[in-house]
């Protein structure tokens, strides 16, 4: 029984590897970011937006960084416990969640 439960413990490591990797990619495959759509939105109202607040926000949340530095960053929060910042409503996410359930 206990090698049963080693081996899928061993299966699990690996598959939950996967599928955090299809989850990221899935989570940037439309094109830009978050700031590129919000940064075309005020420009569709006519309201413009401000480069240095685009370029500072791109930096606190990692999103000027490689792929691969930005999976790691996601990937040690959400390991942890930590799902982030949501950018509309400015809140931990973590809360969010906690607040529906």
């Amino acid at each position: 029984m206990m090698a049963f439960i080693a081996r899928r413990v061993l299966i699990m490591i690996p598959t939950l590897f996967v599928i955090s990797v299809i989850t990221f990619v899935i989570i940037q495959l439309p094109p830009g970011d978050y700031l590129t759509t919000l940064a075309a939105n005020l420009a569709q109202s006519g309201e413009s937006a401000d480069e240095t607040l685009l370029a500072s926000l791109r930096a606190q949340y990692g999103l000027d960084k490689p792929f691969y530095v930005q999976y790691l960053k996601w990937i040690s929060g959400v390991v942890v416990g930590d799902f982030g910042q949501s950018f509309t409503l400015n809140k931990p996410v973590n809360e969010l969640i906690w607040e529906k359930l």
